[in-house]
Protein backbone atom coordinates (compact mmCIF):
# COMPACT_ATOMS: atom_id res chain seq x y z
CA UNK A 1 0.00 0.00 0.00
CA UNK A 2 1.09 3.36 -1.00
CA UNK A 3 1.12 6.57 0.99
CA UNK A 4 -1.36 7.73 -2.16
CA UNK A 5 -3.65 5.37 -1.04
CA UNK A 6 -4.31 6.62 2.46
CA UNK A 7 -3.29 10.51 2.48
CA UNK A 8 -5.57 12.94 3.46
CA UNK A 9 -5.68 15.32 -0.13
CA UNK A 10 -8.10 18.22 1.36
CA UNK A 11 -5.12 19.44 3.99
CA UNK A 12 -6.19 22.83 5.53
CA UNK A 13 -2.62 25.29 5.19
CA UNK A 14 -1.68 28.76 6.44
CA UNK A 15 0.46 31.31 4.96
CA UNK A 16 3.58 32.71 6.79
CA UNK A 17 2.05 36.02 7.57
CA UNK A 18 -1.00 34.26 9.08
CA UNK A 19 -1.53 35.62 12.37
CA UNK A 20 -1.73 32.99 14.97
CA UNK A 21 -4.91 33.38 16.19
CA UNK A 22 -6.03 33.01 12.66
CA UNK A 23 -4.41 29.66 12.70
CA UNK A 24 -5.69 28.71 16.23
CA UNK A 25 -9.08 29.54 14.41
CA UNK A 26 -8.73 27.27 11.84
CA UNK A 27 -7.22 24.38 13.65
CA UNK A 28 -10.34 24.38 16.38
CA UNK A 29 -13.08 24.91 13.28
CA UNK A 30 -11.37 21.95 11.40
CA UNK A 31 -10.42 19.95 13.76
CA UNK A 32 -7.18 19.22 12.87
CA UNK A 33 -2.80 19.10 15.00
CA UNK A 34 -0.98 19.82 12.11
CA UNK A 35 -0.99 23.08 9.74
CA UNK A 36 1.27 23.06 6.60
CA UNK A 37 3.02 26.76 6.30
CA UNK A 38 3.12 27.52 2.73
CA UNK A 39 3.67 29.69 -0.21
CA UNK A 40 2.54 29.92 -3.05
CA UNK A 41 1.79 26.08 -2.80
CA UNK A 42 5.39 25.53 -1.82
CA UNK A 43 5.53 23.58 1.88
CA UNK A 44 7.90 26.68 4.14
CA UNK A 45 7.29 24.16 7.59
CA UNK A 46 4.56 23.05 9.66
CA UNK A 47 3.00 23.75 12.78
CA UNK A 48 1.26 22.01 15.45
CA UNK A 49 -1.75 22.30 18.03
CA UNK A 50 1.15 22.26 20.55
CA UNK A 51 2.93 25.28 19.48
CA UNK A 52 -0.23 27.55 18.97
CA UNK A 53 -0.71 26.46 22.42
CA UNK A 54 2.89 27.40 23.70
CA UNK A 55 2.18 31.01 22.46
CA UNK A 56 -1.53 31.34 24.02
CA UNK A 57 -0.51 30.61 28.00
CA UNK A 58 1.90 33.52 28.27
CA UNK A 59 -0.58 35.84 26.68
CA UNK A 60 -3.30 35.12 28.43
CA UNK A 61 -1.23 35.52 31.59
CA UNK A 62 0.22 38.81 30.18
CA UNK A 63 -3.26 39.67 29.61
CA UNK A 64 -2.61 40.94 26.28
CA UNK A 65 -4.66 39.10 23.52
CA UNK A 66 -3.57 41.21 20.90
CA UNK A 67 -0.20 39.58 20.61
CA UNK A 68 -2.17 36.85 19.19
CA UNK A 69 -3.39 38.78 16.51
CA UNK A 70 0.00 40.42 15.51
CA UNK A 71 2.10 37.35 16.24
CA UNK A 72 2.64 35.47 12.43
CA UNK A 73 2.83 31.59 11.84
CA UNK A 74 6.36 32.32 10.51
CA UNK A 75 7.65 33.48 13.41
CA UNK A 76 7.07 30.01 15.34
CA UNK A 77 6.85 27.60 12.23
CA UNK A 78 9.26 25.00 12.26
CA UNK A 79 11.22 24.56 8.99
CA UNK A 80 13.10 21.66 9.63
CA UNK A 81 10.44 18.85 8.45
CA UNK A 82 10.60 15.14 7.03
CA UNK A 83 8.49 14.96 3.77
CA UNK A 84 7.18 11.87 2.04
CA UNK A 85 6.42 10.84 -1.85
CA UNK A 86 3.37 9.56 -2.46
CA UNK A 87 4.77 6.90 -4.27
CA UNK A 88 6.36 6.15 -1.14
CA UNK A 89 5.66 2.70 1.21
CA UNK A 90 3.00 3.32 4.01
CA UNK A 91 5.64 0.93 5.62
CA UNK A 92 8.19 3.40 5.07
CA UNK A 93 6.38 6.45 6.44
CA UNK A 94 5.49 4.66 9.42
CA UNK A 95 8.94 4.23 10.07
CA UNK A 96 9.91 7.75 9.99
CA UNK A 97 7.21 8.91 12.09
CA UNK A 98 8.10 5.87 14.65
CA UNK A 99 12.35 6.95 14.45
CA UNK A 100 11.32 10.70 14.49
CA UNK A 101 8.93 10.69 16.69
CA UNK A 102 6.26 13.00 15.25
CA UNK A 103 2.61 13.13 14.66
CA UNK A 104 2.25 13.70 10.73
CA UNK A 105 4.33 13.77 7.20
CA UNK A 106 3.30 16.44 4.77
CA UNK A 107 3.14 14.69 1.41
CA UNK A 108 5.42 16.29 -1.21
CA UNK A 109 5.69 16.06 -4.99
CA UNK A 110 7.61 18.32 -7.85
CA UNK A 111 7.98 20.55 -4.66
CA UNK A 112 3.73 20.69 -3.94
CA UNK A 113 2.26 20.39 -1.26
CA UNK A 114 -0.37 17.19 -2.36
CA UNK A 115 -1.32 15.57 1.40
CA UNK A 116 -0.73 15.01 4.95
CA UNK A 117 -0.40 11.83 6.39
CA UNK A 118 -0.58 10.88 10.05
CA UNK A 119 -0.36 8.60 12.43
CA UNK A 120 -3.97 7.70 13.19
CA UNK A 121 -4.21 7.73 9.28
CA UNK A 122 -1.79 4.42 9.43
CA UNK A 123 -3.54 3.04 12.21
CA UNK A 124 -6.16 2.53 9.95
CA UNK A 125 -4.51 1.51 6.99
CA UNK A 126 -2.58 -0.89 9.24
CA UNK A 127 -5.98 -2.38 10.80
CA UNK A 128 -7.30 -2.88 7.23
CA UNK A 129 -4.10 -4.76 6.36
CA UNK A 130 -4.75 -6.61 8.67
CA UNK A 131 -7.63 -7.45 7.60
CA UNK A 132 -9.52 -6.94 10.90
CA UNK A 133 -13.02 -5.74 9.44
CA UNK A 134 -13.43 -9.14 8.09
CA UNK A 135 -14.64 -12.06 9.54
CA UNK A 136 -12.60 -14.49 10.35
CA UNK A 137 -9.65 -16.45 12.47
CA UNK A 138 -6.67 -15.40 14.07
CA UNK A 139 -3.54 -17.94 14.00
CA UNK A 140 -0.29 -17.36 14.33
CA UNK A 141 2.54 -20.79 13.68
CA UNK A 142 5.75 -20.80 14.64
CA UNK A 143 8.07 -22.20 11.70
CA UNK A 144 11.63 -22.69 10.50
CA UNK A 145 13.62 -20.02 9.12
CA UNK A 146 14.23 -21.21 5.64
CA UNK A 147 12.19 -21.57 2.41
CA UNK A 148 8.54 -23.57 1.99
CA UNK A 149 6.98 -23.12 4.82
CA UNK A 150 4.69 -20.11 3.92
CA UNK A 151 3.67 -22.46 0.67
CA UNK A 152 3.11 -26.08 3.33
CA UNK A 153 0.38 -23.33 5.02
CA UNK A 154 -1.02 -22.00 2.08
CA UNK A 155 -1.35 -25.84 0.09
CA UNK A 156 -3.26 -26.69 3.69
CA UNK A 157 -5.71 -23.47 3.01
CA UNK A 158 -6.19 -24.39 -0.49
CA UNK A 159 -7.05 -28.35 0.70
CA UNK A 160 -10.12 -26.81 3.34
CA UNK A 161 -11.14 -24.26 0.48
CA UNK A 162 -10.32 -21.07 2.94
CA UNK A 163 -8.67 -18.03 1.51
CA UNK A 164 -6.22 -16.44 3.53
CA UNK A 165 -7.56 -12.77 4.49
CA UNK A 166 -3.82 -11.04 5.62
CA UNK A 167 -0.56 -12.71 6.32
CA UNK A 168 2.61 -11.32 7.91
CA UNK A 169 6.13 -12.81 8.78
CA UNK A 170 7.64 -11.63 12.52
CA UNK A 171 10.41 -12.43 14.75
CA UNK A 172 9.86 -15.01 16.87
CA UNK A 173 12.01 -15.60 20.21
CA UNK A 174 14.46 -18.00 18.15
CA UNK A 175 16.68 -16.22 15.95
CA UNK A 176 16.53 -19.41 13.89
CA UNK A 177 12.37 -19.48 13.89
CA UNK A 178 9.74 -17.13 12.24
CA UNK A 179 6.46 -16.18 13.30
CA UNK A 180 3.84 -16.24 10.44
CA UNK A 181 0.44 -14.31 11.20
CA UNK A 182 -2.34 -15.35 9.36
CA UNK A 183 -6.13 -14.08 9.01
CA UNK A 184 -7.73 -16.57 7.30
CA UNK A 185 -12.09 -16.70 6.29
CA UNK A 186 -13.15 -19.25 8.40
CA UNK A 187 -15.12 -19.50 11.93
CA UNK A 188 -14.11 -23.00 12.69
CA UNK A 189 -10.04 -23.49 12.23
CA UNK A 190 -9.64 -26.56 14.33
CA UNK A 191 -9.02 -28.92 11.29
CA UNK A 192 -6.59 -26.76 9.60
CA UNK A 193 -4.77 -26.20 13.12
CA UNK A 194 -4.31 -29.83 13.60
CA UNK A 195 -3.37 -30.15 9.77
CA UNK A 196 -0.71 -27.29 10.73
CA UNK A 197 0.61 -29.14 13.30
CA UNK A 198 0.84 -32.50 11.37
CA UNK A 199 2.99 -30.46 9.12
CA UNK A 200 5.53 -30.08 12.06
CA UNK A 201 4.64 -26.68 12.63
CA UNK A 202 3.94 -25.57 16.00
CA UNK A 203 0.63 -23.40 16.45
CA UNK A 204 1.54 -20.34 19.08
CA UNK A 205 -2.29 -19.09 19.43
CA UNK A 206 -4.51 -20.47 19.65
CA UNK A 207 -3.13 -22.45 22.23
CA UNK A 208 -4.04 -25.77 22.41
CA UNK A 209 -6.51 -26.80 24.98
CA UNK A 210 -6.35 -29.56 27.42
CA UNK A 211 -8.52 -32.09 26.21
CA UNK A 212 -8.18 -31.34 22.86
Amino acid sequence: MLVEDIMVRQVYVVGPETTVLEALTLAEQKRVRHLPVVDEGRLLGIISDRDLRDVKPSILEADNLEILSTTRVKDIVHTSIITVHPLDAIEDAAKMLYDHRIGCLPVVQAGKLVGIITTTDLLHAIVDMLGMGQPGSYLEVEVPDRPGALLDIARIMKAHGVNIISVFVNPARQRSSRVIALRIATFDPRQIIQEIREAGYAVVFPMALKGE
